[in-house]
């Protein structure tokens, strides 16, 4: 069953212009004239919204930028030259000295990284890898201002309560941001589980082809806005007109893409969770009990990426089962046409304590090579 809404898909297809182009034009100016001197002040005082100077926006990245909105739900979004460019200009912007951000779920590392950075300038952090409502308030202390996570997460795919979540934040005046890159707008909305905020990277399935960068974060004209001027304005993460266009392209096949990867991704999961040499297979559908609820919940499937735990010795051998696979690339990031396969630690992590993140996991990204070739070629290198 195709997972995708139709209204969304409609939306993804939107593009052209008032000439006819069937694709929208690409803008390439860095500023733009006006009349008179007061028509320029006044646009300015908007530049959110009214092209002056491309590091503000741009028709090409304004038509990304609404686009994006109407399909999360949201007054407003903005795009950045990437995703780790939404994520820092929202920190950056909506978090000052003496607050503490909650990290829930498997956060993106470099997302971290960016936090423990800001611990320099007297913003705190700290994490919770619980997908229990009770376990997240404790967690939380009268400096928290603000609860960001991901749901799901991107190696494990765990999913959190968003709704709980967001009814605790709003009861306790804390903001919430959602990174929710891994299910896209088409198979989740967060801003309609009542989260303030929401964050992508545009690199993975929005662009989809492997040759672009970007990122946004969308929710209300009044967020956004704070966004835009404590943080884009300032720490200068601009997309350029033509990585706006590459992922208006990307976004017009988005629902065929996702929905072939998803059906694709399930039967890679399947043939895993049956094969003896995986002890583990981490995929929303194939989850049981509250993570089952969840899925059923929140979601309206699940895109194309997976994580097996193998049955091995050790992380080298682990390595040599990813090196053997001749159809998955071995790549970063994830979202493109083209299968990648991944390791979850780039060293030998060591003995395993917790069994989060096994020394024996692989992440993988299904692409539209066929789910009967990809599994034929992980027979191959399991065999």
């Amino acid at each position: 069953m195709n997972p995708i809404n139709a209204d969304d898909a409609l939306i993804c297809l939107r593009a052209g212009d008032a000439a006819g182009a069937v694709m929208p034009p690409i803008v390439q100016a860095s500023l733009f004239r006006f009349e008179t001197l007061e028509e320029l002040h006044g646009a300015q005082a908007r530049e959110n919204e009214v092209c002056v100077y491309s590091r503000g926006t741009s028709p090409t990245v304004r038509e990304l930028e609404e686009t994006l909105a109407r399909l999360e739900g949201a007054e407003a979004a903005k795009c950045f030259a990437s995703g780790m460019g939404a994520i820092s200009a929202t920190l950056f912007a909506l978090l000052a000295e003496g607050d503490h951000v909650l990290f829930c779920g498997d956060i993106y590392g470099p997302t971290i990284e960016f936090a423990q950075r800001l611990e320099d300038y007297g913003v705190t952090h700290s994490r919770c890898f619980a997908a229990v409502i009770d376990e997240i308030e404790a967690a939380l202390t009268p400096a928290t201002k603000m609860i960001y996570f991901e749901s799901p997460g991107s190696m494990r795919f765990e999913l959190l309560p968003i709704a709980e979540i967001c009814a605790l934040a709003k009861r306790r005046g804390i903001l919430t941001a959602a990174d929710n890159t891994v299910a896209t707008p088409l198979l989740q909305k967060p801003l309609a589980m009542g989260c303030d905020l929401v964050l992508h990277s545009l690199t993975k399935y929005v662009g989809g082809h492997s040759d672009t960068l970007g990122g946004a974060v969308a929710g209300s004209a009044e967020l956004v806005e704070r966004v835009f001027r404590r943080g884009y304005m300032l720490m200068g993460a601009v997309m350029a007109p033509f990585d706006a266009w590459l992922l208006l392209r990307g976004l017009a096949t988005l629902p065929a893409r996702l929905a072939q990867q998803q059906a694709d991704a399930l039967a890679v999961a399947r043939f895993l969770a049956g094969h003896p040499k995986v002890r583990r297979v981490f995929h929303p559908a194939l989850a049981e009990g509250a993570q089952a609820a969840l899925f059923a919940q929140q979601m309206r499937g699940h895109s194309g990426l997976l994580s097996a735990e193998f049955d091995l010795p050790d992380h080298a051998a682990t390595l040599a089962l990813g090196n053997r696979l001749r159809l998955f690339g071995k790549a970063i990031s994830w979202g493109g046409v083209e299968s990648l396969v991944s390791s979850a630690h780039r060293t030998d992590p060591g003995p395993d304590h917790d069994g989060r993140m096994p020394r024996t996991l692989l992440r993988f990204s299904v692409g539209l090579e066929g789910a009967e070739a990809l599994i034929a070629d992980l027979e191959q290198a399991l065999a």
